[in-house]
């Protein structure tokens, strides 16, 4: 699983995508254009569903980079090397190099993508809560929530 176009560095660290990755955002894209959001928002117009699709998937990924750079971070913190962060087939990845100091560390190192997440899902819970918000965003964030 290699990394096939890199697409920049955050924080010092390298993200990259893997070719499977196109696949399931084509897939994922299509499906909230075709099917989700036209049954869970019908008043609203196939040009708006494709927004909204763009718009979460994106945004989808966005999270699971935020979520493998938790990992990250936290393992420099640790310190940890990276070698970078690539989306692929399943999801993402971070690659270290070497081993962890201890299970104390490799443990801090676990949970801070899966905490990532749950902040993530409690801003778009929050959002998707918010008073007299367009549904296409309500629809979005809703989407998000239980997603991520």
């Amino acid at each position: 699983m290699g990394t096939s176009l890199r697409l920049g560095r955050v924080a010092g660290i390298e993200i990259g995508i893997n070719w499977s990755w196109l696949v399931v955002f084509a897939l994922l894209l299509w499906t909230l254009a075709t099917g989700i959001f036209p049954s869970t928002n019908p008043k609203l117009s196939g040009g708006t569903h494709v927004a909204m699709a763009i718009v979460a998937t994106v945004l989808f990924f966005s999270s699971l980079v935020l979520h493998e750079l938790g990992h990250a971070l936290q393992a420099r913190r640790e310190g940890v090397e990276i070698e970078g962060i690539t989306l692929w087939l399943f999801g993402g990845v971070a690659k270290f190099k070497g081993m962890f100091d201890s299970a104390g560390a490799e443990f801090r190192i676990a949970i801070a993508g899966p905490l990532v997440s749950l902040g993530l899902g409690i801003l778009f819970v929050l959002i998707a809560l918010i008073p007299g918000i367009p549904q296409a965003v309500d629809g979005v964030a809703a989407w998000l929530d239980t997603s991520i």
